[in-house]
């Protein structure tokens, strides 16, 4: 099976139906593609790949574009083709292309005109790739139109035929912890991916799927693919300010999809002070929201079950080794009774927490996350070593910390590699972060384990007031004091800054690492060496 596939079925049964939409209601403007246009337009990108590049089942495709539906058309034009694609981080620099391409091999890479800074000058360093092509107006030399393709190319019918096993898609993780990862997904566990998006989230032909998020992350490609799959609707919100935010939701009748925390906490924000005024908003057709990619303060979905409460609203959790969002789901029946729960494994999936041997732990212990279904990822590809630490016996080692309770409902404490040990004391981030986010001036919140040189490291806290507040540290004492959090994992350390998120929500922990830590780190380093 060819995950392409369903581009040319939809087509045939459904030509004039939409398939996707970009949105930018503050410009009155509004791009469309029917499943005619949009799978002709995969089919030509497909065609040149294959007589004009060479392109054939084993080569890589590197793929580098702001979301746009030209994103997803020659995302699956790549899949026609029996190659595999390679989507990127829009936020890459020059060494993270250059690395990307260099461990992928790539025959051909496809970048939209945005990123011809960080592309050109590498350009020639990338000897193994023959064909770059561009998408948009300025068309650097010896590259080919995007656009040029789409308008005279050759729009026959595609669709070379694979087996379930072959790699599909090759996905660089984030790198919020180290260097990215290149995660292989096939053409089987693409599919399962899918169906098991659409039988947790009741995707499919009728759904207007929100698809607020860079494409290039497994959270809002993947929870798209139901209706890729069943011939729905996925709906980009170009303009993610919440007036315009909504605007998009309402009058293109969204069905629901996936928000990180800041871009929900945005809207919850917006309409708590009034800025936005809900009953200019037909938001009827919205069926479900779901929250995720970090864990999701109780605060944020007290203020979202006041202002909707007949909306159902889950915490989802997923990591693109595991086949992205939905791994875990933790239900709007569940989700105030049970605050801070990712919930339980979705569709397919198997969920334990196991210690360092991979014996399963215990209600309330605290180990490794590891996951087991047909969702998971192949491989680390070109990493066997990678691979064997990660997947062993058919689970999937996430790397995250977390425990059951006595109802299998599972909790997220943190990242292993995000642990805080203060004097041998395990502290998890993630809980002092929680805490802070409930104070009324706290707009957001990064923890880290800081270094000291007897107790090794204590917490750090590093706080954003919200805008046009101040607050001391005498204030965030007192207020963790009063909400009852053990007194060494008070923060020791604060400092009140701007907090960095990636385009995926997530916090850009190595970033802060690297402006507060290390300073102090080697400092007492120096000082060590003094001493001695």
């Amino acid at each position: 099976m060819n995950f392409a596939m369903f581009s040319g079925l939809n087509a045939s049964k459904f030509p004039k139906r939409e398939f996707i939409i970009e949105s930018y209601p503050s410009k009155g403007l509004r791009r469309s593609l029917t499943w005619e246009q949009f799978d002709d337009q995969a089919n030509k990108i497909a065609n040149y790949l294959v007589k004009d590049c060479g392109v054939k089942k084993g080569d890589i495709v590197l793929h580098l574009m702001m979301n746009c539906m030209e994103w997803y058309a020659s995302y699956i034009g790549v899949l026609k083709t029996g190659a595999t694609v390679t989507p990127l981080n829009f936020r890459f620099a020059s060494a993270d292309i250059k690395y990307a391409a260099d461990v992928t091999k790539c025959k051909v890479f496809m970048f939209g005109d945005q990123f011809n800074a960080r592309v050109e000058p590498i350009m020639k360093e990338m000897d193994y790739c023959k064909h770059f092509i561009c998408l948009g107006n300025t068309i650097p030399a010896g590259v080919k139109s995007y656009n040029e393709i789409v308008e005279k190319g050759d729009g026959s019918p595609i669709c070379v035929e694979t087996d379930d096993d072959d790699m599909a898609e090759l996905m660089f993780t984030s790198g919020t912890t180290g260097a990215p990862k290149p995660v292989s997904h096939t053409h089987k566990s693409l599919f399962y991916i899918g169906i098991g998006n659409a039988l947790t989230y009741n995707e499919g032909y009728s759904s207007v799927y929100l698809a607020p998020h860079p494409f290039y992350h497994s959270g809002t490609l993947f929870l798209s693919f139901p209706c890729y799959i069943a011939a729905g609707k996925v709906l980009m919100p170009m303009e993610l300010q919440p007036e315009y935010y909504l605007r998009s939701i309402a009058d293109e009748k969204c069905t629901g999809g996936w928000n990180t925390v800041p871009t929900w906490s945005d809207v919850i924000n917006a309409i708590k002070s009034g800025q936005i005024d809900l009953s200019k908003y037909d938001l009827s057709a919205l069926r479900h929201i779901e929250i995720g990619a970090q864990p999701v303060p109780y605060v944020l979905l007290e203020d979202s079950k006041k202002i909707f409460p007949n909306l159902p609203i889950a915490n989802i959790y997923g990591i693109t080794e595991g086949g992205g969002g939905g791994l875990t789901n933790c239900y709007d029946e569940d989700i105030m009774r049970k605050p801070g729960s990712i919930g339980k494994a979705t569709v397919f999936m198997e969920a334990k927490v196991v210690d360092n041997n991979g014996n399963e732990l215990p209600p309330g212990k605290v180990g490794e996350l590891i996951l087991k279904g047909p969702r998971l990822m192949k491989e680390y590809a070109m990493n066997p070593e990678m691979t064997a630490k990660t997947i062993k016996n058919g689970w999937l080692y996430t790397g995250d910390l977390a425990y059951k309770d006595e109802e299998g409902f599972i909790f997220f404490a943190d990242r292993s590699k995000d642990l805080i040990i203060r004097g041998g004391e395990n502290i998890f981030p993630a809980e002092i972060e929680d805490v802070l986010r409930k104070h009324p001036k706290v707009q957001d919140v990064a923890v880290l384990g800081y270094p000291h040189p007897r107790l090794v490291e204590i917490v750090m806290a590093i706080i954003q007031p919200k805008e046009g507040e101040t607050i001391t540290d005498e204030e965030v004492i007192n207020f963790v004091k009063e909400k009852g959090l053990a007194k060494y994992k008070w923060p020791e350390k604060m400092v009140y800054a701007q907090i960095p998120r990636n385009p995926a929500g997530k916090i850009e922990k190595p970033k802060l690492r690297d402006i507060y830590v290390k300073p102090a780190k080697e400092a007492m380093e120096k000082e060590f060496k003094k001493q001695s």
